[in-house]
């Protein structure tokens, strides 16, 4: 169970980002889920995700996280777009109106597949097998620049209620086994690192890939562990995945 300080560190560090955007979705989502918006998750993923509400939240920070650092591009956004759009026009096809719990609201696993297929294809355009060691160089500069906050004893203890709900409500996104790594996170590129890291551990196989990415989650090389979450990733995703999780979802 995810101790009451985590909450305050989470909720603390929250407080300290700077807002992606200004977007406000008053007649759907809460201040809470607003302001988790603008926090953690870019206009662009915003903008397209259609994903069923138990995972909605965790995977919005996983695309922001891919998008923003990893890849620095958003395209993975337009294929899990054109997904939704194709099963929804399969459901209208059927005469099914199940709203958020069809199929054309993706689930977790769904999203995780269809970006480790994504990166799988990217790679056989560009005619390398793996992720290069210049591509790696890349994406840890884009990681070091986000900023760090010193987020001292002190100044958690002042937290107001309203960011240590804020850092509740994201904590409930981690499964247990990684949240205690969640003190430790200083920025968003840790928090995203963290989440994407903890996603990617809940689809995986192969223990030898799961152990190597808690090795690095508890050194606390939150950066290096998403990494490794990565390539794990793409070695387990496949189309056949992608049509199991959508059937799973069916269910």
């Amino acid at each position: 169970m995810v101790k009451e300080n985590e909450n305050k560190h989470i909720g603390a560090l929250l407080k300290s980002l700077k807002p992606l955007h200004n977007l406000e979705y008053k007649v759907v989502f809460n201040l809470h889920e607003n302001t988790f918006f603008q926090k953690l998750v870019s206009k662009d993923v915003l903008d397209k995700v259609r994903v069923r509400p138990i995972d909605y939240f965790k995977s919005l920070v996983v695309l922001d996280y891919f998008t923003r650092i990893m890849n620095n591009d958003y395209n993975v956004c337009d294929n899990l777009e054109n997904l939704s759009k194709a099963l929804r026009d399969k459901e209208k096809e059927k005469g099914v109106e199940d709203g958020e719990g069809g199929v054309s609201y993706l689930s977790l696993d769904t999203v995780l597949f269809e970006t480790g297929v994504f990166v799988n294809e990217n790679r056989l355009k560009s005619g390398k097998k793996d992720i290069t060691k210049k591509e790696e160089s890349e994406i840890k500069k884009r990681y070091s620049q986000e900023e760090k906050f010193d987020l001292n004893s002190s100044g958690v203890r002042k937290l107001d209620p309203f960011y240590e709900a804020m850092g509740e409500m994201v904590c409930s996104q981690v499964s247990d086994n990684v949240k205690l790594y969640l003190i430790e996170a200083n920025s968003r590129a840790d928090l995203g690192a963290i989440v994407f890291s903890d996603s990617v551990l809940g689809v995986l196989e192969d223990d030898a890939s799961k152990k190597e990415i808690y090795d690095k989650l508890s050194a606390k090389d939150y950066y290096s562990a998403s990494l490794s979450a990565l390539k794990s990733l793409m070695k387990e995703s496949s189309l056949a995945k992608i049509g199991k999780a959508i059937e799973q979802n069916d269910k």
